[in-house]
Formats: C-alpha cells, structure tokens, sequence
C-alpha cells in the first residue's frame, strides 16, 4: 500500500513515552551509587554506633560518679559535723547535759543530719541519740560499715554511718552520725527522665542478707527488677571492676562500692532507658538504614539536577526544531554554559538565522521573478494597449470638436476621452512598478526631506482635520537615497495614512537612526491592519480600499529593496498603524574608505 500525502498527513504525533532520558539518566545514576552508598552506610554506621556507645560509656561512668562524689561528701560532711557534736554531746550524768543535748539536735537537724547517737563501749548502751533506740539498735559500728541498711517503718532505707571514738569522765564512747539516702537524695538527677540511677547496698536485714536490695532510684520504670541479679554482684567481686550490661531495654553500668577491707557494699548502677533516649535509635542497624536513604535522597537530587541540565537543552532543542518545521525562523534557544550542549544550542541557533536569511532571500527572489515577469507581461499589453487607445483618444476629440453636436453627445465623448486618459495613467503607474527605475543616490539631510513632504501634503492633511507633526529623534541624519523615489515612496504612505483616518485624527513622521540605516516612519491613528493581512500588504494588487489597485505599497516596497533597505509594519486592529523605512544613511564605499585611512594613519 502506497503512502498517499492524505495517510501522510494522518500520522499520529511522535510521543515521548513515560520512561524519559531525564528518567532513565536518574535511574541510572542511583544504580551506579547505590554499592558505593551501601559501603559507606556501612562504614559510617559502624563509626558513629561505636563513638555513640563511647559517648554513652562516659556518660553512664559520670552519672555513677556523681552517686559516689554524693556519699563522699556525706561522708566529709559527717567528719567534720563530728568535731561540733563532740564537743557538746555529755553523757547524761553531766549536769550540763540536756541543755548540750537540745543544741546537739538543734545542730543536727539545721545541717541535714538525720541520726546522732553516744554509745558506750563496754556494753553498747546508747545514752543519747536524735532518733527511736530501734533504728539506733539496727545500725553497726563496726568501723568498716559505711554503708548500711536500715528498716524505717518497714521500708528497707539506705544509711552513710560515721563513727567517732571519745572518751568522756574516763568512758568510752562512740559517737554515731548517719545520713538517710531517701527520696531528697540527688535530686539534681532525679528530673533526667531517660537517666535510671539506683543505688544497692548489702541486705544486712531482711529474709536475704546476703543479696543487695535497692534503696534510691530516679526513676520508676515498669518491669524494673528490684533486686540486683546474684551474678553481677558475684561479676563484680571477681573482677572488682565495673560491669556493663547491654539488653534490648537498657544500656548499663554497674559500679562497685568497696570498703576498706575490700568488701563490697554496695552498688550504683547507671543506665538509659532505650524506648525513651537517643540509645534505642542509635544503633548500627538503624544508622545504617538512615545513612542509606539519606545518600540515596542526596545521590538521586544529584542525579535530578544533572539530567535536567542534559535534558533542558535537549527539550529546548525539540522546542526549536518544532518552531522551526512550523514556519517560525524567530526562535532562539538559550545558551547556557560552554560544553557540547552549549555548542549544540549555539548552532541550532546559527542554523535557524541562516534559515531565516534564506527564507527572506528565497521571498525576495520569488517576488523578483514574479515582477520580472510581469514587466514582460506589462510593456507587451502596453504596447497592444497604448496604440489603440491613442486613436481612440484622438477620433474622440475630433468628433467632440465639431460644432453641430447636441449637448448629450458632447458630454458622452467627455466621459470617453475621460476614461481613457484614466487607463492611460493605470498603465503608466502598472509599468513603473513592473519595471522601475533605477534610483539616483544622494545624501541629503533626512530632516529636510520631512519638511518637505509635510509641506506639500498639509494643504490634503487640513482638509481631512488631520494633524500633522515631526519627532525628530536623530538630529543630523542623512539619507542616501533618490530623494524622487523616496518622496514617492513617503506620500504613498501619508496618502494611505489619509485614507485610514476618515474622520481625522494625528500623523507623525519620525527621524529615527541606528548603526546602518536612517529610519523614517509614518504613523497614524486609523483603523489599523488585522494581522493576517500585515504579512500581505506589500503583495501586488492585494488592498484593503474598496476602490485600490494595490499596487501603492508594493511600490514602497520596490523602491526601498532598490535602495539596499527593508520597511517594516507594526499594526493591530483599531489601534493605528506604523511603517518604518529603513533607508542607509551613508555611501558603503565612502564609509569603507574613510576607515582604510584611518587605518593609514
């Protein structure tokens, strides 16, 4: 089956299909950075979990430190409390002793001191004290037990014990200072809510002697044991070091307290809470799937950015050639930056002007073929044409002369030897387009020829109530033209302008200069050109008058493509009409020579 031209003109358009060069260009830039976006998600995971688990080392030894800092200076604080208490603590056969005995709890309680205690050495008899005998009895003095625990109204309670030896009226005593650990203990890490810290000391009461019971804890989390399992004590007596512990629910620190015997006596331990810190997401796994993601989103942006700057002259450039199969010579594509696409871009847009130059040269060489052939066609017809009504024209008058003719004839013989003067003048101005004259070049000024083309159509222009005006827009400039044919050209255009203004209005004639050409426009305030005539109008014969011949603008035309010029409409529909000639404001050869001896000098 033949392609006729009417199944050509039924093609479909070409498509681009959903899987574009901009798309596939990002599809293959995120499969070349994938493995290496894996490796390096890989590596920096395991980096940032192992300095993030350093970090949360450090901060879980700090915390216990601070426990252990707190009970030192309990401690220190006793020591020196105990040198106060001494010195008016009497037994109760001192005469002085219950009034020492009021300023010893007086002073205990303004200092925080929950507990102090005289006890006789010979049979451990407790002569005074601020608290109940019953805690009294339960706490130890030996010299080693620092840390104890005690049962206050059935709640197993933490206790920093001190003791002092002195001798009074030749008695031995001991005197006794603790300090409770209950709820007022470290209250500047109780508000950490992801930060558990919880002090165990050894169990001397209770069913279980020898296990830890916890005594102090920041925070309450649910299944939070309240014991400390058996074999980290026994982990911690062995390597006498602290202890870590990592579960799925807590990042951990077991810190040993030992006395001066090396008994242990206590323990803090210290640990993140994982489903409410940082720690339950900081993990290799997790870092590792957000690093991934993360340089996939960065390698895909990448790869968008760089496949819309390879594509953005691409789909310039089919913009461009759709332009151009359009018919429109005009379009340009922006240039942006200096590589290959750059270059493409450069030369589609040196493409489309020499295009358009040899659209514009293949126009004028149509025409000239079309009015060269008319010429040919014109001086035949004016030949067979002119002869004939030259006889015509000249029995006419002889018969109009005879004196014995009725009016009504004479009147007739008028309109005939009217006619054909009208013909005679049609086919006078057809041979001028068809075959013009070569123009006579001068340079005069442009101002003058204004002047003088103003003045001669103002006596037309008043008639019609049209004002006329010149803005003079390049003082001095001159034209190099035939000032014969470029009148000709100049009062076609104001005659027209006239026409196009039946009920008045205003004509501007304007002095305009560039680097080449002098510019003389003509504008008016009539009716306008609709657009898809503008293209038209300097065609021979085609007129928007209803009695034109089409033929005045395509003069113009002629004679400014005579004169190495163009002339240039700008119209629209009831907004008035603009025609600029472009005629050269100087001789080439004078202007070339001028510079060759510039060059000299």
């Amino acid at each position: 089956m033949t392609n006729t031209p009417e199944r050509r003109r039924k093609r479909r358009p070409f498509s681009i299909s959903r899987w574009s060069v901009q798309r596939k260009l990002l599809l293959a830039f995120w499969l070349v950075s994938v493995v290496p976006t894996m490796i390096a998600a890989e590596l920096a995971a395991t980096t940032l979990s192992q300095i993030f688990d350093s970090n949360v080392r450090i901060w879980l030894q700090e915390s216990t430190k601070v426990v252990k800092d707190e009970i030192s200076e309990i401690k220190r604080s006793n020591a020196r409390v105990a040198q106060l208490f001494l010195l008016y603590t009497r037994p109760p056969s001192s005469r002085w002793a219950a009034k020492h005995d009021k300023l010893t709890a007086d002073i205990a309680d303004a200092m925080g001191i929950d507990l102090v205690a005289l006890v006789r050495s010979q049979d451990h008899k407790v002569v005074f004290t601020t608290q109940p005998d019953d805690i009294v009895s339960q706490i130890s003095t030996a010299p080693n037990a620092v840390l104890q625990t005690i049962q206050i109204a059935g709640v197993t309670t933490g206790v920093v014990v001190s003791t002092f030896d002195t001798t009074q009226d030749g008695v031995d005593y001991q005197m006794v200072i603790a300090t409770y650990l209950d709820s007022s203990f470290l209250n500047s890490v109780a508000d950490v809510h992801s930060l558990d810290l919880r002090l165990y000391l050894a169990n001397s009461q209770g069913a279980n002697p020898q296990g830890f019971a916890e005594i102090f804890s920041t925070q309450r989390f649910e299944d939070r044991p309240g014991n400390m399992p058996e074999s980290i004590a026994e982990t911690l007596r062995e390597t006498r070091q602290p202890s870590e512990l990592f579960t799925n629910r807590y990042s951990g620190l077991y810190w040993p307290i030992f006395n001066d015997t090396g008994d242990l006596q206590g323990v803090i331990f210290s640990g993140l809470l994982r489903h409410s810190s940082l720690v339950g997401l900081v993990n290799q796994s997790n870092l590792f799937i957000l690093i991934f993601l993360l340089g996939s989103a960065l390698s895909l942006s990448v790869g968008w950015l760089v496949s819309r700057r390879l594509t953005l002259p691409l789909r310039g450039l089919a913009d461009g050639v759709g332009a151009v199969i359009s018919g429109d010579y005009s379009k340009r594509i922006p240039v942006i930056g200096s590589d290959e696409l750059a270059e493409l871009s450069h030369t589609f847009n040196h493409m489309t002007e020499r295009l358009s130059e040899l659209h514009h040269l293949e126009a004028q060489l149509r025409r000239r073929d079309r009015l060269h052939a008319l010429g040919e066609v014109a001086m035949g017809l004016a030949h067979e044409i002119r002869n004939p009504l030259g006889i015509i024209k000249t029995a006419t008058q002889l018969l109009h002369r005879r004196a014995n003719l009725p009016e009504t004839d004479k009147r007739h013989l008028e309109y005939v030897i009217s006619e054909v003067s009208r013909i005679n003048d049609l086919i006078t101005e057809f041979l001028d387009f068809a075959k013009p004259n070569a123009p006579i070049r001068a340079l005069y000024p442009a101002r003058e020829l204004a002047e003088e083309i103003l003045g001669f159509c103002a006596p037309e222009l008043a008639t019609h109530n049209i004002d006329a005006q010149i803005d003079d827009q390049a003082p001095g400039a001159t034209l190099y033209a035939d000032s014969r044919q470029l009148k000709q050209a100049c009062l076609n255009l104001i005659l027209n302008a006239i026409d196009a203004m039946p009920k008045g209005g205003r004509l501007t004639l304007g002095i305009a200069k560039d680097a080449q050409y002098t510019i003389i426009s003509v504008s008016d305030t009539g009716q306008g050109i609709e657009a898809d005539m503008i293209e038209r109008i300097f065609t021979p014969f085609v007129t928007t008058k209803a009695s034109g011949t089409g033929l005045g603008l395509a003069k113009v035309y002629s004679i400014m493509e005579n004169h190495d010029g163009r002339i240039e409409c700008v119209s629209e529909k009831d907004a008035g009409a603009t025609f600029n000639l472009y005629i050269p404001a100087h001789d080439g050869d004078l202007d070339q020579e001028d510079e060759e001896e510039e060059d000299d000098a």
